[in-house]
């Protein structure tokens, strides 16, 4: 079969997903970022879980470590700490005190996870364990204890410390044996397979580790949901997933529960209902200042479920000196107790929600006072599709910051990613006004946010990627973070000759501009006044616009040491972009959904009205693939040269590799650029899905269209 031309493919807008900077954190590892902090001189603190490659025969088999980098005002990375045991671990929250003590809570399946200090020595019989541990600035670990008792699994999702060096944490628990002290509610937790309950578990831990200050449980343990015995041996899940601690000592907690009859206290502002909810712990521990419900709806009621279905979830919590507690998370309740003056008072929806009809939800953002008896004021925010807030931080002036995720093409004065999935958004301190809304690819900002002292944001995308804006503004250039332009995910990772696209905003001219080959061959190293170097090596470019530049990763990018890019636009240079060096990342070119750019064996286009019959050839192309690479950088590729080790298994949906099918050539496609492979091989049977092996990576799963 003859190689085809697909520049064209190469060079669009593919569909993808004052800075003071941006930048990747990972290292030989993938990063997934949990959460951040800062401290008052404005350094970022990050967590989360590094995924260790443990074989790649037949498939890749990971497990994960924890980590906790740090991060200097202007973004030079220092890697604090790696905690493991022999199994899975994993953080989920982060904290620093006045001094620059470090708290990390999360869980593990490790029994021999690392314990210093520890007041629970015993993991737990079944599943994972949360735990908290304690480091110093220079990342030495102060204590580490396991948390959540022994008799069922548990985890820690949040956690907060105060200036003497407490810590605060919540979470979820099926130990019956949590610790509990007086004063404090103690819901029941149960880990029967049968009828099992959770219980949103929270806790206040001295400075050294040693003693438990207080602690208690929350749950809301009555079956909401179908008839028979389905429903009564449901699980009843609640967790606490978020907390702060105000300067006087009181802690707030936010959580969700899929049961009713959580224990509120008289008066407040909902005592029944089910979903998200706010607690606070008196500053000494002796008892609950409030316990509260945020909504009602129920969207899988008695007696079509056997499990409820909330409308209401709390993701994230704030608290000021004056004992306001502020909220966030995602509704999809018509009746949430937004206020008339709030920015948003009513849910963008028009429909009529019933059990069978659930509104697309709405992120929240409110501020309930400090008896917990009324909202000061509360926001929808959100457009026609799915919207939800993650994090949530105060400005000195307390202004709400909030990130999360968006479906809705219509989100509230958003300006930014064309494209975006997440968000960035201020509320004025009174909630009545939007003061900065901004919209960014998937994976860049909506894993943590965190304000410090002098009004810097600090954002994390989940895949690894750090930013602070001194001043938030959608007309900033800035670099959001790169991806295999056939459609990879967005981090900072890179392989020789991969075709890249790098998502940001003020990248160039707001209408596209598409690159050729000069008489010599070669792709420009300067489009509509925008360049990249890598390496300190001109990146040839293929497509530049506002939102986005194509280049070509030099093939002299070897090695293991990460490397930095930089990028020109507007007669700006920012700052190095930290870039790590992949011995592969294959993906295939898409056209829509999972569906490979194809060419089937008589030369017409593959699809669903013109399948490959099977037993024959098809053609599709791809980049990542790694090394060797022919030719030079940004050269036009004139002839076709078997080299690369690719790999094609038939694979299930789920991304399971099932048998490897033919190759009949893998190698250099004429008439694209250096670093893009054309790769014909044998379609079997009735088999669509299949993914890409190379350098012993594999590609997401990729479908061509095939019949009898």
């Amino acid at each position: 079969m003859p190689p085809v031309r697909i520049l064209a493919l190469l060079a669009c807008a593919l569909p993808s997903a004052a800075a003071n900077y941006s930048t990747y954190i990972g290292d030989t590892y993938p990063y997934i970022v949990a959460a951040i902090a800062v401290d008052t001189a404005g350094n970022t603190y990050i967590t989360g879980t590094r995924q260790i490659l443990l074989s790649t025969s037949p498939i890749p088999v990971w497990t994960t470590d924890i980590f906790v980098s740090k991060l200097d005002p202007s973004g030079n990375l220092t890697l604090l700490a790696t905690i493991s045991g022999k199994a899975s671990d994993q953080a989920n929250a982060i904290a620093v005190d006045p001094a620059g003590n470090i708290y990390i809570a999360g869980e593990t399946y490790s029994p021999d996870f690392p314990l210093l200090h520890a007041f629970q020595t015993t993991p737990s019989t079944s599943g994972s364990t949360g735990f908290l541990l304690k480091l110093n600035a220079a990342g030495g670990m102060l204590y580490s204890t396991f948390l959540g008792g022994t008799a069922g699994s548990s985890s820690l999702n949040a956690v907060a410390a105060d200036s003497a060096g407490n810590a605060y944490v919540t979470g979820s628990t099926f130990a019956s044996d949590y610790p509990s002290t007086a004063g404090l509610p103690a819901a029941a937790a149960d880990d029967f397979p049968g009828g099992a309950n959770s219980v949103a578990f929270f806790a206040k831990i001295s400075p050294a580790g040693d003693k438990l200050l207080y602690a208690g449980g929350l749950a809301g343990e009555g079956r909401e949901c179908g008839i028979g015995s389905s429903c009564f041996t449901s699980t009843v899940y609640s967790s606490g997933t978020a907390i702060a601690v105000d300067s006087a000592g009181n802690a707030y907690i936010g959580g969700n529960t899929f049961g009713t009859g959580l224990p509120t206290t008289p008066g407040v502002l909902q005592p029944q209902g089910i979903g998200g909810f706010v607690a606070k712990v008196n500053a000494s521990g002796t008892g609950m200042a409030y316990v509260t419900l945020l909504g009602t709806a129920n969207y899988s009621p008695p007696p079509v479920a056997v499990s409820s279905s909330p409308g209401t979830f709390v993701y994230a919590i704030a608290a000021d000196s004056s004992g306001n507690a502020y909220i966030a998370g995602s509704t999809s309740d018509p009746n949430f107790p937004a206020t008339p003056s709030a920015f948003q008072p009513q849910l963008d929806f028009t429909g009529q929600a019933s059990a069978f009809d659930v509104p697309p939800a709405d992120a929240f953002i409110a501020k309930l006072n400090p008896s917990g008896t009324a909202m000061v004021w509360a926001t929808f925010l959100g457009g026609a599709g799915n919207d939800g807030a993650a994090g949530l931080a105060l400005d000195s002036a307390t202004n709400v910051w909030i990130v999360g995720t968006t479906f809705s093409t219509d989100f509230p004065q958003a300006a930014g990613f064309p494209k975006g999935t997440e968000f960035l958004a201020e509320l004025s301190a009174d909630g009545a006004s939007l003061l900065h809304s901004q919209l960014f690819p998937a994976n860049a900002v909506a894993a943590g946010i965190a304000v410090d002292s002098g009004g810097t944001v600090h954002l994390a995308g989940a895949t690894g990627l750090v930013s602070a804006y001194a001043q938030p503004s959608a007309k900033t250039v800035q670099v959001f973070g790169i991806a295999n332009a056939a459609g990879g995910t967005l981090a900072g990772r890179g392989t020789p000759g991969e075709v890249i696209s790098i998502y940001g905003a003020n990248l160039g001219p707001t209408a596209g501009v598409t690159a050729s080959f000069d008489s010599a061959g070669y792709l420009p190293v300067t489009l509509a006044g925008t360049q990249v170097t890598i390496d300190g090596i001109y990146a040839p470019l293929l497509y530049v616009s506002g939102t986005q530049i194509n280049a070509v990763a030099p093939v002299e990018m070897t090695g293991t040491t990460p490397v930095s890019m930089q990028v020109t636009a507007g007669g700006q240079t920012l700052l190095p972009f930290r870039l790590v060096i992949d011995p592969a990342i294959p993906a295939v070119f898409l056209t829509t959904a999972d569906n490979a750019a194809a060419i089937n064996q008589d030369g017409t286009i593959n699809s669903a009205g013109n399948p490959a019959k099977s037993g024959t050839i098809v053609a599709v192309w791809a980049t990542g693939v790694g090394l060797p690479v022919p030719g030079a950088d940004g050269q036009e590729t004139t002839a076709a040269q078997q080299l690369c080790n690719c790999l094609i298994y038939a694979a299930a949906p789920s991304g399971s590799l099932e048998q490897s099918v033919p190759v009949l050539y893998a190698g250099a496609a004429p008439g694209t650029v250096t670093g893009v492979v054309q790769i014909n091989f044998q379609v079997t049977g009735n088999t669509a899905n299949y993914v890409l092996i190379a350098n012993g990576q594999t590609s997401e799963v990729f479908s061509v269209y095939v019949s009898p």
